[in-house]
C-alpha cells in the first residue's frame, strides 16, 4: 500500500464523516424515536416499542454484530484480490449501509396498532434491521480504519491523520447534536434523516486515495507477501498483546460512559433541564464547535507530554463536565438557567470530546503498526475489529442500562455522575499503557 502524501491526508480522513454521522444518529436518536422522552409522550408523541423488548432487541443486534466483526477483520487482513484487501470491502458495503440505515426509521407497526407501551413487533424489527445495519457499517469501517496503520509511517503522523478524522467526524457530531435537534422541530425525525443522509458520499474520499497492490498469489505487482494469519490465531494474538489489553480495558470503561452520556443527553435536556429541541442544539454547539481548536491543543500536548498524558487529562476534564450537568436540574431552583449550565458543561467537555474521537483511530493503528514491525504480520483489521466488538458491546450495554434507568422518574439525574465515575476509573486503568510518549522520547528510540 502506498504511503499517503500530506495533501491526501484530509481526503482519506473525511471518509469517516458520513458513516460516523449515521452511526451516531442511530446510537443517539433511535431510542429517542422508539421510546420518546416523557415530556414528548405527554405532548402526544407515540411510544413505538416496549422498553424491555427494545433494550433486549438492540442488545441482541449488537451481540450478533460482534460475532461477525471478527470474520470481517480476518477477511480484510487476508483478502486476495487484484484491487488489494481494503478497498473492495469498502465498496461492497457502501450502498447496503445506507439502505439499512434508512429502513431503521420505518417500523412496521404504528398508529392504532400501538398500545400504551408500543408494539413488540417493532422491537423485533429493530433487532433484525439494526443487525443488518451494524454488519454493513462494520464491513466498510474496519478496512477503512485498518488502512491507517499502513498509509502513514510513525505515531505522530497517525495522531495527525486521526486528528483530521476527528475534525470531520466532529462535523458529523455537529449535524447529530446541533443541527438535527433544530431540524426535528421543522421536519420531524424522518424528514431530518432524509435531509442529512447525502453526507455519506464523503466515504468516496478514502476509496479514491487508498492505493493498493494486488494481493493475488503470484501477481507480478503484489507487494503484500506476508503469510495469512488464521482467524482464531489472529484473535488470540490480538488479545495476548499486553499493550492492547491495557488500552482496551480503559477505553471500554470510558466508552460505556461516553455512549451512556450521548444516548442520554436528549433526555437530560428534556426531562431534567426542561429544554426544547432547539435549545438542546445550541447547548450541544457549545460542546462541539470548539473541537477543531481543541484538537490543536491536543496535538501540541501530544508532542510535549505524549498522547497518553493528553488522553488521561481528557478523562478527568470530561468527568468534571459531567458533574456540572446535574446543576441544571430544574427542581434545584438555582439562580442560573439550565441552558447556561449546559453550555458551561459542554464548553468544558469540548477538549475531551476531541481527544475521545481521535484516540480510537490513532492508538489501535499505532499498536498494530508496532506489532507488524515486531512480527512481520500486518493484522490491523483485527485490532480495530476487536476494539469494535468490545465497544459495540459496551455501547449496547450502555443503551440497555439507560433505557431501564430512564424508566425511573429521577434516573435522568444520575446520567452525569455515572459517566463521571467511568471516566475516573478509565484514568487509573490507563496508567500502565507504554506507548503514546512525547515526540522527543519517540525520536530517541
Amino acid at each position: 500500500m502506498k504511503t499517503l502524501k500530506r495533501w491526501q491526508e484530509p481526503i482519506y480522513a473525511i471518509g469517516g464523516f458520513g458513516p460516523g454521522f449515521m452511526y451516531q444518529i442511530v446510537m443517539t436518536y433511535l431510542l429517542y424515536y422508539y421510546r420518546p422522552a416523557l415530556s414528548r409522550v405527554e405532548a402526544g408523541a407515540l411510544v413505538l416499542a416496549p422498553a424491555g423488548a427494545y433494550a433486549a432487541g438492540l442488545l441482541v443486534a449488537r451481540i450478533l454484530d460482534g460475532v461477525v466483526d471478527i470474520p470481517i477483520a480476518a477477511w480484510t487482513d487476508n483478502l486476495k484480490s487484484r484491487w488489494g484487501r481494503r478497498r473492495p470491502l469498502m465498496i461492497l458495503g457502501l450502498i447496503p449501509t445506507v439502505l439499512s440505515f434508512l429502513l431503521l426509521w420505518y417500523p412496521p407497526f404504528s398508529g392504532n396498532a400501538l398500545g400504551a407501551e408500543g408494539h413488540w413487533g417493532n422491537a423485533i424489527f429493530v433487532a433484525v434491521v439494526s443487525s443488518l445495519y451494524f454488519f454493513f457499517h462494520t464491513l466498510i469501517t474496519v478496512p477503512y480504519l485498518a488502512a491507517l496503520s499502513e498509509i502513514v509511517t510513525d505515531e505522530q503522523s497517525r495522531v495527525r491523520v486521526a486528528s483530521w478524522q476527528t475534525v470531520f467526524n466532529t462535523a458529523g457530531y455537529v449535524l447529530t447534536y446541533v443541527v438535527a435537534p433544530i431540524l426535528f422541530e421543522h421536519f420531524g425525525i424522518r424528514g431530518t434523516i432524509w435531509l442529512l443522509v447525502p453526507v455519506f458520499v464523503s466515504f468516496i474520499g478514502p476509496i479514491l486515495v487508498i492505493k493498493e497492490s494486488s494481493t493475488l498469489e503470484n501477481a507480478p505487482d503484489s507487494k503484500e507477501k506476508a503469510a495469512d494469519v488464521p482467524l482464531w490465531q489472529s484473535v488470540k494474538l490480538t488479545l495476548k498483546n499486553k499493550t492492547f489489553r491495557i488500552y482496551m480495558v480503559s477505553v471500554a470503561t470510558f466508552y460505556f460512559g461516553l455512549q451512556f452520556f450521548l444516548g442520554g443527553i436528549a433526555f437530560m435536556a428534556a426531562d431534567m433541564m426542561g429544554l426544547s429541541d432547539s435549545q438542546l442544539g445550541f447547548m450541544n454547539a457549545a460542546a462541539f464547535a470548539p473541537v477543531p481548536v481543541m484538537l490543536l491543543l491536543f496535538n501540541w500536548l501530544s508532542k510535549k507530554k505524549g498522547a497518553k498524558w493528553a488522553f488521561r487529562l481528557a478523562l478527568l476534564v470530561f468527568a468534571l463536565a459531567m458533574l456540572i450537568f446535574p446543576l441544571g436540574w430544574t427542581r434545584l431552583g438555582l439562580p442560573i438557567s439550565p441552558i447556561i449550565v449546559g453550555i458551561i458543561a459542554g464548553g468544558i467537555a469540548s477538549f475531551s470530546i476531541g481527544v475521545f474521537f481521535t484516540i480510537p483511530y490513532a492508538f489501535p493503528a499505532q499498536i498494530a503498526a508496532t506489532d507488524a514491525k515486531e512480527t512481520g504480520r500486518d493484522r490491523a483489521g483485527m485490532y480495530f475489529a476487536v476494539q469494535g466488538v468490545i465497544n459495540q458491546f459496551m455501547g449496547s450495554l450502555a443503551g440497555s442500562v439507560l433505557a431501564l434507568l430512564l424508566g425511573w422518574e429521577l434516573g435522568v439525574v444520575l446520567i452525569g455522575p455515572i459517566v463521571a465515575l467511568t471516566c475516573i476509573a478509565a484514568y487509573f486503568l490507563f496508567k500502565p499503557y507504554p506507548l503514546g510518549q512525547p515526540a522527543s522520547k519517540e525520536a530517541a528510540k
